[in-house]
C-alpha cells in the first residue's frame, strides 16, 4: 500500500458519500473526513496524514486556500495534496499543480477508480510505490454494493435542492450576491454528484444553471445591480428544468434495495 492514511476535505454530502464508502473498503487504509477548510486544517495537525484528497470548491475557506494555510506550516508542508474539481480547463489544472498539488483529480470521476487514480498520482512522486491487485478486486466489488443506496440519498437530496432552488431565484432580483453564490454553489453540485451518479441530464441542467450565475456574478449583479427580468425568467426555466430531469431520474432509478425503498416512502 503506497499511503496508509488519507485526509479526505469535502463540504458536498453526495459526493462524500461515495468517495467515503469506496476509500472505506480499502483495507489497513485510514480515512479521516473534514467537511471544511478549517476543519482540515485542524484533522490535518492532528492525524498527520499521508495524503491529502481535497476538494476545491467549498463555502468559507476554499481548496487552494487550505492548501497554502497548511503549507505555510512546517509540520503540514510535506503532506501531499490532491485536488477535485469539476473546473478541468488545462489553465485551471495548471494552476493547481503549479500551487504544488502532487495532481488533480477531475469530476466526474469513477469511484471504483479512485483509489488507483490516487495510487498512480502517489508513484509519480515516489515510483518505489505499488498497490496489489487484489486490493483493485476488493474495491471494484464492495464498491457497486452500495452503488444503489448513495444513488437514493443523491436523488433525495436533489428533489430538496430543486426546491431550494426554485426559492433563491426570486430573491436575485435585487442582484444580491450572497444569493447568487448559494444558487451556484447549489447548482454546482447538482453538477458533479449528477454526473458521477449516471444522470448526464441532471448534470447538464445543474452545470447549466452554474454558469449562468457565474456569467451574472461577473456582470452587473456582481455590481450589486438588479438582475434583468429577462436573466431571472431564464434562471427560473432552468430550475424547471432541472427538476422535470431530477423527477425523471428519480422514477427511472433502480428500486432494487432497501435503502432506496426507505427514502422514497420518508418523502
Amino acid at each position: 500500500m503506497p499511503f496508509k492514511s488519507i485526509l479526505y476535505v469535502d463540504d458536498d454530502p453526495d459526493i462524500g458519500s461515495i468517495v467515503q464508502a469506496t476509500l472505506r473498503q480499502i483495507p489497513d487504509l485510514q480515512v479521516y473526513i473534514a467537511d471544511s477548510g478549517e476543519r482540515a486544517i485542524d484533522l490535518a495537525f492532528e492525524t498527520r496524514p499521508d495524503l491529502v484528497l481535497m476538494d476545491v470548491m467549498m463555502p468559507g475557506l476554499d481548496g487552494p486556500g487550505t492548501f497554502k494555510r497548511m503549507h505555510a506550516s512546517t509540520l503540514l508542508a510535506s503532506i501531499p495534496v490532491v485536488f477535485m474539481t469539476a473546473k478541468a480547463l488545462p489553465p485551471e489544472i495548471a494552476k493547481f499543480l503549479q500551487l504544488g498539488a502532487i495532481g488533480v483529480i477531475v469530476k466526474p470521476f469513477d469511484p471504483v477508480k479512485l483509489y488507483d487514480d490516487l495510487c498512480a498520482l502517489w508513484t509519480a512522486q515516489d515510483t518505489a510505490s505499488q498497490r496489489s491487485t487484489a486490493t483493485i478486486a476488493a474495491t471494484e466489488s464492495r464498491g457497486r454494493i452500495e452503488e444503489d443506496s448513495l444513488t437514493a440519498s443523491f436523488l433525495q437530496r436533489a428533489r430538496s435542492d430543486v426546491t431550494n432552488l426554485a426559492n433563491l431565484i426570486p430573491l436575485a432580483q435585487n442582484g444580491d450576491q450572497s444569493v447568487f453564490k448559494e444558487i451556484e454553489r447549489v447548482a454546482h453540485s447538482i453538477h458533479g454528484a449528477g454526473a458521477m451518479f449516471g444522470f448526464p441530464d441532471v448534470s447538464d441542467a445543474g452545470g447549466a444553471i452554474a454558469r449562468t450565475v457565474e456569467g451574472l456574478m461577473e456582470g452587473n449583479a456582481i455590481r450589486g445591480l438588479e438582475c434583468e427580468p429577462a436573466e431571472l425568467l431564464h434562471l427560473l426555466e432552468l430550475s424547471k428544468q432541472l427538476a422535470q430531469h431530477v423527477e425523471a431520474a428519480w422514477q427511472t432509478a433502480p428500486q432494487s434495495t432497501a435503502m432506496f425503498q426507505t427514502v422514497a416512502t420518508a418523502i
